[in-house]
């Protein structure tokens, strides 16, 4: 079995157009389930309200069900929770909540997040942020970090471990090191888009040698594999995304020599975070 723990759909994206069908071709029978994000309620010329763009995802996984749905949350636009609020109440198939602070332009510090996260608390349901470059004013893992803090209950999942080089998924790192050693924050953590570009996994290794080894013992269940596609020309096949699921398999088991490893940042800790 297999996760994909970061994937999307949506017209009109800086990024493409992106049909759901696409991306079932996408993902094809690599992956047993994918979960998903509608981008028309993140970043979209054709922007969706945070009710439609919701209720459109649900629509969308009854149909395809591998994709398991996470509700998009439009904090800057909203003045209170009650859509959202509605929607997790009514379809109880949202897994989690996504958030964007850099498409919003607003920092993660804000305290309009919290109506979000005390939702998350009441339901239960985690909570998958886009991390930016270690230097972003609005979602730099550090600001994500402080706000996890204020809600150290709610899992937060660092999306990209930041999108930065690698100096950023170094402090990124360090930050996830900071709150297991602190146990003031739960963090987590997927792998879309570190080492994509090069193949070598150089980063992921490091991140996982890193949780591995904490002073508090194994933490590599923080760790999620994902892909963020169809983002990315890397993510626009069948074939690319296969060959880098494959190579993901690949040169994790050869440096670690653990397929138990391989098979928890696969399937394991996605399906015991999200409680599939």
């Amino acid at each position: 079995m297999i996760i994909d723990s970061h994937t999307h759909y949506g017209f009109g994206s800086p990024w493409g157009n992106f049909s759901p069908e696409f991306i079932i071709e996408v993902i094809g029978d690599s992956v047993d389930y994918a979960i998903c994000s509608n981008l028309e309620g993140i970043d979209s010329i054709y922007p969706k309200s945070e009710l439609d763009c919701n209720l459109d995802i649900i629509r969308i996984a009854k149909k395809y069900n591998k994709l398991l749905p996470l509700a998009v949350c439009q904090v800057d636009k909203s003045l209170d929770n009650h859509v959202m609020k509605f929607l997790l109440t009514e379809y109880p198939q949202f897994i989690g909540l996504k958030f964007h602070p850099e498409c919003e332009k607003l920092s993660a510090t804000s305290p309009k997040y919290n109506k979000y996260l005390n939702l998350a608390r009441e339901f239960k349901k985690p909570c998958l942020f886009h991390s930016g470059h270690i230097k972003s004013r609005f979602s730099s893992p550090k600001i994500i970090y402080e706000k996890a803090k204020e809600f150290p209950d709610v899992p937060i999942i660092l999306g990209h471990l930041s999108t930065g080089p690698k100096e950023s998924h170094i402090e990124a790192i360090k930050i996830m090191l900071e709150s297991i050693e602190n146990e003031d924050a739960t963090l987590y953590c997927d792998t879309s888009w570190i080492d994509l570009e090069t193949g070598d996994l150089e980063d992921v290794i490091m991140l996982i040698e890193s949780l591995k080894n904490t002073s508090k013992g194994d933490y590599t269940n923080r760790i999620l594999w994902a892909s963020d596609a169809p983002i990315g020309g890397f993510n626009q096949s069948n074939e690319l995304y296969r060959k880098n699921l494959d190579n993901f398999k690949v040169k994790i088991n050869s440096y670690f020599d653990d397929e138990q490893l391989v098979n928890k940042l696969l399937y394991f800790n996605a399906r015991d975070l999200y409680g599939l």
